[in-house]
């Protein structure tokens, strides 16, 4: 098979495999991206030891905005901290949009496995 015949199938295949390389975009185009000029963001990290930290700022236009990090706390600690965070940023003027993304974003999902089958009763 040479290069002429794949032709079609590639240009047919190309754009499907070029827009799964697209990362950082959300399902929704409409949702607040951190990128965003004017939306206000707080998310959690996971520090190492069990730990958590608080993540916010407001978006610059860029890729990667520049955030304050709090200092690594307790899970209950950082839940608190980022409830008052969002609270905080839904009232700023501001805040065109806000990212929020609590700790359970933070954390890697668990792995789950499927319960045995159980065999029927005779």
């Amino acid at each position: 098979m040479s290069f002429a015949s794949l032709r079609p199938v590639c240009l047919l295949v190309l754009p499907l495999v070029l827009s799964a390389c697209v990362e950082g975009l959300p399902a929704d185009p409409k949702a607040p991206r951190m990128s965003q000029k004017g939306t206000c963001f707080a998310y959690v990290t996971a520090e190492p030891g069990g730990l958590f930290a608080l993540v916010s700022g407001k978006g610059d236009g860029t890729l990667a905005p520049v955030g304050q990090k709090s200092k690594p706390m307790s899970a209950e600690a950082v839940d608190a901290a980022f409830a008052k965070e969002v609270q905080v940023l839904g009232i700023m003027p501001e805040c065109l949009a806000v990212y929020a993304r609590d700790r359970a974003a933070a954390q890697p999902a668990a792995l789950t496995t499927a319960p045995a089958p159980v065999a029927p009763k005779a």
